[in-house]
């Protein structure tokens, strides 16, 4: 027995030591080695990567919000805005699966742990990196080919279901003719399936047919046939069943599973791994690993998707639905994955089709809903309400989350009129309905923004707009129906022309819309374009209404003056009953005083809530006076004693006290012109506000009708301006773009008459004026190209002739001036030594803001080693030239602290914590150094990216990672890459200066 014991503890020695060996090849590992490995490679690293994957996964689930007013999302996984969030998790993940990689390479989980390190390449949004790894894995990990059994080789059927590249030699020729082949088969299989489906529909049709007839005649008859309802089979009457239960089997409920798709994810069960929805079967798996070959494949299409590469995944993807031996739960997500393909493209139709096929074979309910929801909202999109309708049904029958059944019953409603089937009155009345239910609450403004589009499709934009502000006001309104409602309101009024109105709305848009909005250029491109024509409508309403009151008697002035003070002390006493006001604290005297507050989350200091709440409060109780009417003893009006319809009771010589005093008088009169010489002011800052808004309507806005109208209110009220002649040019040109060739010519003549020598005059009448004019600055241009020549022939003296004679021929505003004075300045440092030299420079600085000229005289002020001596309160806005944009360059990352004393090796310890949660692969490496001519720069150097493109993801990530990024550190600083040539153009003038401008300007 003893002896027995021995021998068994050796044996195990040995198996251990030969398992633990990592340098046996696969052949040489026996079967307790194997299942050691594949034990630990699963159990150990896989299996803690995978739960890591799982909780990334709804990590980044809760973070995407759906848009129900938008086209939803197939995979919101891969469209959260933020993903470098999970990128820590998902960094830790590979990191796991490596080990196992490294000390397991022949276990059976190698597949598969590549397979987990592409998809958090996928998940981080590296789509080159997880091509790569997907691309090795595929050719790594193909299946071996089948091999006829012997007596040699039967103990190979425990081993793995692939092998590597270099140890199989198979036929290109033959394995392309097995894929046709298949296909073919699969393509008739698919066929015959369609047929028999068919028929069998025929069938049911016919006896539902007869089963309704004979109850009709039943009816008639007054005998109430009993519902039909098909019997269940006798199990113990088939043969080989004998020990079933007596009782049908019922078909298991689905489960509802999350609504972001994150079952994409899921571990496959063994019991259906080998089975297929037509085909032949791949094999059993429910004893042995199955390969993660055709889910690499799977993965690689989706990446290719995401990479642009639409051809090399359709090829994929069509492999994948039509080869027989595909595992079903594959051909399920490759479904999936095919209308997501389409989807990209912006192929709709032939998206439809996939998107329902994937619902039918959907494992869980939500994800059949959300394919089913897609597929409607992509027949909305085509024109189609009836098959929408149909959509929106599937998606109501599959019992999913509530706010998928709710989009869903909306959208049914939206679509009902459309097709015919009711009207926009009816859809309003349901949804009216429905907003008004108590389990649909926190759903109001989503319910109102439909409701909005049905008044809007039917031709109602007075009623559309109004449900857009119910919705917007709604104290339940999300983000996302925030940005459509404003955006909308916003669309509408710039089509109306309400300009002023567009641009107010378009800002509260881009308050609440996320830069990563496809929309978000548009939207800020637009309202930076109606900026101008809003402050000039501003001006002129506000600068029209002090005049109007300037011109006022003085009594009449005194009782607006008046009235405005008690309008303020109305709207402060409001203020003041609606924000808590802490003891011993001064009432409020203006609304302005609130914004001190609003950066306070209590809800008190929400102006907006508090409207909300107003209104709410008004439509249950109505319009009540605000006083404490709960304790009698506080209340100190007449009313309290008396009854409502007493007569005579009150002192009807009573007057109320005007408490507004002089100085309140003085203080709202301030600004209004009263005297000849303020309103004369203010009439010529009227006629500029004319002026400019209609530049901005012809130039800006192209709204040609607006931009004359404001030249021609400029021309009627303020004649005699400066703005004259060139307004009557404006409207020369604009009547002339509009065809009226008689009113262009009207101005052109009146033109000639009045300013006859001016360029205006000449532009709308000598049709030669024009090449006189581009003759006259080309002789321009071929004198400065004079003088610098001789310049740059040395002869200096010459040099200085030429520009003097031409710089007093250049009007004011000429670009060539400032090229005079720089070349001037230059001329000067020959000529007249250093000081001269420095001094025109620093002239040049200080005269030509913002332009090329100065960006070159401080560069030569910085290798001459002096400042440019600036204007007191102007500010260097533009880089030097000397800085050149390499996107293909190795780059840096600077972060450049304002505090001379910050204390960088603490800084560095913070940088490294953020570059280990977000960028922890990266391997990152910062180091401290100071810059200037004293070292009193402090800044972190972070080497090294690859290229431009990685450093600006990195730079993206500071930014939407800003609570983590040195937010403890209490420091101000800046986050700068920078290309390894222009790092060291930073350390050879030994300065940051302009560097951060030029940034901006070049790489964002």
């Amino acid at each position: 027995m003893r002896l027995t014991q021995l021998f068994l503890i050796l044996l195990a020695l040995q198996v251990l030591v030969s398992a633990c060996s990592p340098t046996k090849r696969r052949e040489d590992q026996g079967i307790v080695a194997k299942a050691w490995h594949n034990t630990n490679a699963h159990f150990n690293g896989y299996f803690n990567a995978r739960e890591i994957m799982d909780e990334t996964l709804l990590a980044l689930n809760e973070q995407h919000e759906d848009n129900y007013n938008q086209r939803l999302e197939m995979f919101p996984f891969l469209a959260v805005d933020n993903p470098s969030t999970a990128a820590g998790e998902l960094d830790r993940a590979i990191e796991k699966v490596a080990i196992v990689v490294k000390k397991h390479p022949f276990s059976n989980w190698t597949d598969d742990s590549y397979l987990l390190v592409g998809q958090a390449q996928l998940l981080k949004q590296d789509y080159e990196s997880a091509e790569r790894t997907l691309d090795f894995a595929l050719s790594e990990f193909r299946p071996r080919p089948k091999r006829g059994k012997s007596k040699s080789t039967s103990d190979d059927e425990g081993e793995e279901e692939f092998e590597s590249r270099r140890e199989v030699e198979a036929s290109k020729t033959q394995t392309r003719r097995d894929r046709l082949r298949a296909r073919r088969e699969a393509q008739r299989e698919r066929e015959r399936t369609i047929k028999q489906r068919q028929k069998e529909q025929k069938v049911a049709q016919k006896q539902r047919e007869r089963e309704r007839r004979a109850k009709i005649r039943a009816r008639k008859k007054g005998i109430r046939l009993p519902s039909s309802r098909p019997a269940a089979a006798d199990s113990t009457a088939l043969a080989g069943l004998e020990n079933e239960p007596d009782t049908p089997e019922t078909e298991a409920e689905m489960e509802e599973g999350p609504i972001g798709m994150i079952s994409i994810f899921s571990n496959r069960s063994a019991d259906e791994a080998g089975s297929g929805e037509y085909g032949s079967n791949p094999g059993s798996y429910l004893l042995k690993h199955r390969p993660a070959y055709q889910e690499i494949r799977l993965w690689l299409a989706w990446t290719l998707i995401k990479r642009d590469d639409f051809d090399r995944a359709q090829i994929i993807l069509e492999d994948l639905r039509n080869d027989r031996g595909t595992y079903a739960d594959v051909r399920r997500k490759a479904i999936a994955v095919q209308a997501y393909l389409y989807l990209e493209q912006d192929r709709l139709e032939e998206a439809i089709p996939y998107l329902e096929a994937a619902a039918e074979v959907a494992e869980e309910r939500n994800e059949q809903a959300r394919y089913s929801y897609i597929a409607g909202q992509l027949y909305q999109e085509l024109g189609q309400p009836g098959s929408a309708i149909d959509a929106f049904r599937a998606v109501v029958a599959a019992k999913p989350a509530y706010e998928l059944e709710l989009g869903a019953r909306i959208n049914m409603a939206q679509n009902a009129y459309l097709s015919g089937s009711g009207s926009p009155a009816e859809a309003l009345r349901d949804l009216e309905r429905m907003a008004g239910e108590e389990k649909n609450r926190e759903y109001e403004s989503q319910i109102l923004y439909a409701m909005a589009g049905i008044a809007l499709n039917s031709g109602d934009e007075a009623a559309g707009a109004e449900y857009l502000r119910r919705a917007l006001d709604s104290p339940y309104g999300g983000s996302n129906t925030r940005v459509e409602a404003y955006q909308l309101l916003g669309d509408m009024a710039y089509t109306q022309e309400d300009y002023l109105t567009a641009k107010n709305y378009y800002d509260s848009t881009l308050q609440v819309m996320a830069e990563t909005d496809v929309r978000f250029p548009e939207t800020s491109g637009r309202r930076d374009r109606l900026t101008g024509v809003s402050d000039n409508l501003q001006a002129i309403t506000v600068k029209d209404s002090l005049l109007r009151i300037g011109m006022l008697p003085d009594a009449d002035r005194r009782n607006w003056a008046e009235e405005v003070f008690e309008l303020r002390r109305a709207t402060s006493s409001a203020a003041n009953f609606s924000t808590p006001v802490t003891r011993g604290s001064l009432p409020v005297t203006n609304a302005s005083a609130t914004v001190a507050v609003t950066g306070s989350s209590f809800w008190g200091y929400d102006n907006q809530a508090i409207r909300r709440g107003r209104r709410d409060f008004a439509r249950r109780w109505g319009d009540r006076p605000l006083e404490d009417n709960w304790r009698r003893s506080s209340r100190t009006d007449v009313s309290l004693f008396t009854d409502a319809g007493d007569a005579g009771v009150a002192d009807p010589a009573a007057e109320s006290v005007t408490l507004v005093t002089e100085d309140e008088i003085n203080r709202i009169l301030a600004d209004v012109p009263t005297d000849e010489a303020t309103q004369a002011a203010t009439r010529a800052e009227l006629a500029e506000a004319y002026f400019n808004l209609g530049r901005e309507y012809r130039d800006r806005v192209n709204n040609n009708a607006k931009a004359i109208d404001a030249f021609e209110t400029l021309d009627e009220r303020f004649p005699g301006t400066a703005f004259e002649p060139e307004s009557w040019y404006y409207l020369y040109l604009l009547h002339k773009a509009e065809g009226n060739t008689a009113e262009a010519r009207t101005y052109a003549d009146r033109l000639a008459q009045r300013y006859g020598e001016t360029k205006f005059a000449r532009l709308a009448n000598d049709p030669n004026f024009v090449n006189e004019l581009a003759d006259e600055e080309s002789g321009r241009n071929r004198a400065y190209e004079a003088a610098y020549a001789a310049f740059e022939n040395r002869d200096y003296a010459d040099a200085r002739r030429r520009i003097l004679a031409s710089v007093g021929s250049l009007p004011e505003d000429h670009a060539l001036r400032a090229r005079y004075d720089l070349l001037n300045a230059m001329v000067s440092g020959k000529l007249e030594g250093r000081a001269a030299y420095v001094s025109a420079l620093q002239q040049v600085v200080n005269q030509y803001n913002n332009t090329p000229e100065q960006t070159r005289a401080r560069e030569i002020l910085r290798l001459l080693g002096e400042s440019a001596a600036r204007v007191p309160g102007r500010t260097e806005t533009t880089a030097g030239t000397s800085f050149q944009a390499s996107m293909d360059e190795i780059h840096y990352v600077l972060i450049v602290f304002e505090n001379t004393d910050a204390r960088l090796n603490d800084l560095k310890i913070e940088l490294e914590n953020f570059n280990q949660q977000y960028n922890k692969l990266d391997r990152l490496k910062s180091t401290p150094i100071y810059i200037g001519r004293n070292n009193e720069t402090p800044m972190l150097v972070m080497r090294r990216f690859r290229d431009g493109n990685t450093a600006m993801e990195y730079y993206r990530s500071t930014q939407q990672n800003s609570q983590d990024f040195l937010a403890n550190s209490g420091e101000g600083f800046q986050v700068l890459p920078v290309s390894q040539t222009n790092y060291r153009e930073i350390l050879k003038a030994r300065s940051i200066a302009g560097y951060a401008d030029w940034f901006r300007a070049n790489y964002q």
